[in-house]
């Protein structure tokens, strides 16, 4: 068979990679640095770099060069793009207006979660995921109930290889441990737990539904286990206002 044109863009490849170099481990970079880690030359680094730093993409401080506002606002054009954000903005004021706890809204992608809305609480110890943070699925509530909807054959595509490195040690430290427990999660309907990731913090999470029966996003109550008492009437409370979301999906 005839091969297929490769249309791709090398120069425009190469400007999203050194993009996606950045990250909270490496806030920072030096053009040899990012030189190194999309595997080019210093001079071919800084015909991208420049042009970067020129769009508003990137701004230096020196030698060092760090992401720039203008990478954020594409970030919020994505998240105001989807449906979920619109549609689970009031619905998620009002638990927290309810509750007087954090309520946080998150999508799935790939093995981690997104966050794409936050309505935050005023309590003086707060739950407070910033939008467009990314953590480990396996690790939160709200990943879990997301993962809980995938079948075994696609839990095994996304987690091939994957490196299981928990925080804590009642997070699931292997593929085997994460089924198990996303079986139950799946039976419950709901996951209530506290945080593997920051200690202190508790959340209940519930999933949002699309018409066609599919987990598209989740939803969760976080707050301090001191102040987050999860009784039953609480999780109902959280699970009702995932199901009017739903409803609107």
């Amino acid at each position: 068979m005839p091969k297929e044109p490769d249309y791709r863009s090398n120069s425009l490849l190469r400007g999203l990679s050194i993009l996606e170099c950045f990250d909270h481990r490496r806030p920072e970079m030096t053009l040899s640095e990012i030189a190194e880690a999309i595997e080019v030359t210093s001079s071919a680094a800084y015909r991208f770099v420049v042009t970067l730093e020129r769009e508003g993409y990137l701004t230096r401080q020196d030698n060092h060069y760090r992401l720039a506002p203008r990478v954020m606002d594409l970030g919020y054009r994505y998240v105001c793009s989807l449906d979920v954000y619109d549609i689970a903005r009031q619905p998620a004021d009002q638990l927290r207006n309810e509750t007087g706890f954090t309520v946080h809204v998150s999508v799935l992608e790939g093995t981690e979660i997104i966050y794409v809305y936050r309505a935050l609480s005023d309590r003086s110890m707060v739950s407070n995921v910033p939008v467009g943070t990314r953590l480990p699925a396996f690790s939160t509530t709200m990943g879990r109930v997301m993962l809980s909807d995938l079948s075994e054959e696609e839990l095994d595509r996304r987690f091939a290889d994957y490196l299981f490195a928990p925080m804590s040690d009642k997070a699931p430290a292997s593929l085997v441990a994460l089924k198990a427990l996303l079986t139950e999660d799946r039976t419950r309907g709901y996951v209530a737990q506290s945080s593997h990731l920051a200690t202190g913090t508790f959340s209940i999470a519930a999933p949002l539904v699309s018409r066609q029966g599919r987990y598209v996003a989740a939803l969760n109550l976080s707050g301090h286990e001191m102040q987050l008492h999860p009784d039953s009437a609480l999780i109902e409370r959280v699970r009702a206002t995932a199901r009017t979301i739903s409803e609107m999906l």
